[in-house]
């Protein structure tokens, strides 16, 4: 009931997309496509190479990076024009994770209510749907190019 609940009322908060196209394809078509884009890769986190340092077992396989991206002047109006508060919102992150042979890309889209809730004094409804399309478009590009390259050197 609360699973049923929870998608009924916010959908699928994480938004996942898989490929074909091999992880490091994506990983060097997302850097790529982020650009594109007008944001910028601000650092990426390769838990892969975090867990090997503590020694923490990991299949042969696992890969998993956290790209957080930005768009700088999006994000000083957001905090200069709207609030500070809106920082725990950047940056963005995408997931690239390889999982049974295959690579996803995640990330957060939550729907522009929720997050009018959570700042209710301000009017973020309008650049809550813009960076959500923004993201839905940064992902599926990444996706689209790095298959369209492996077509093109098959």
């Amino acid at each position: 009931m609360k699973k049923t609940l929870s998608r009924w009322l916010l959908g699928n908060v994480a938004q996942k997309y898989t490929t074909n196209a091999p992880y490091n394809a994506i990983i060097e078509e997302l850097t790529n496509t982020v650009k594109s884009n007008s944001f910028s890769v601000l650092v990426t986190h390769n838990l892969r190479e975090t867990y090997v340092k503590k020694n923490l077992d990991i299949p042969d396989d696992f890969e998993y990076r956290i790209v957080q991206i930005c768009n700088a002047p999006k994000s000083h109006k957001a905090l200069n024009e709207l609030s500070f508060d809106m920082g725990i919102m950047m940056p963005k992150s995408i997931i690239v994770a390889r999982e049974n042979g295959l690579t996803t890309l995640r990330f957060m889209k939550m729907k522009p209510w929720m997050v009018s809730f959570m700042f209710p004094e301000l009017d973020i409804v309008p650049m809550s749907k813009k960076v959500s399309v923004i993201m839905e478009k940064i992902v599926t590009e990444t996706i689209e190019k790095a298959e369209m390259n492996i077509k093109t050197y098959s």
